[in-house]
């Protein structure tokens, strides 16, 4: 039986180590692993989706916006929550191999103001999704 109170970040951060010193922490960890998995699945499949989407990196900008505001919104969320949206989905969903990629491409093309404007309407984008989704889960947390 996982342990109800384990602090107010659920069964990830602190309430993770508080949980692994119970004699659930076996089950803890099974169901820890559990919920990234089935995250990973669900944010693969989105990835995958996403690289279908026609234009030169439209796919790639689209993910990694898109993780970037789900680990916003998982911050905040209660439970295995945090480990299933943010480090499972999105974190299989988000893609810095890609981008690298990407703007690898644009450097040995000598595309100086295409990398320029991808990487930081990426950085940019990235960040304020984040914080919108923060925004969000408090808003349906808090």
């Amino acid at each position: 039986m996982i342990p109800g109170n384990v602090g107010p970040d659920g069964l990830v951060g602190v309430g993770l180590r508080e949980a692994l010193g119970t004699e659930a922490a076996l089950e803890v960890v099974f169901i820890l692993f559990m919920a990234v998995g089935a995250g990973a699945f669900l944010g693969g499949i989105a990835r995958w989706a996403l690289s279908l989407v026609p234009g030169t990196h439209v796919g790639t900008w689209a993910a990694n916006i898109v993780g970037s505001a789900v680990f916003g919104f998982s911050t905040l969320m209660p439970g295995m929550w945090p480990a299933f949206l943010g480090a499972g989905f999105g974190g299989a969903l988000s893609t810095l191999s890609t981008l690298a990629k990407e703007g690898g491409t644009m450097i040995k093309n000598k595309e100086w103001g295409q990398l320029t404007s991808y990487v930081l309407a990426t950085a940019a984008g990235g960040i304020i999704a984040a914080w919108f989704g923060t925004l969000w889960a408090s808003r349906a947390f808090m």
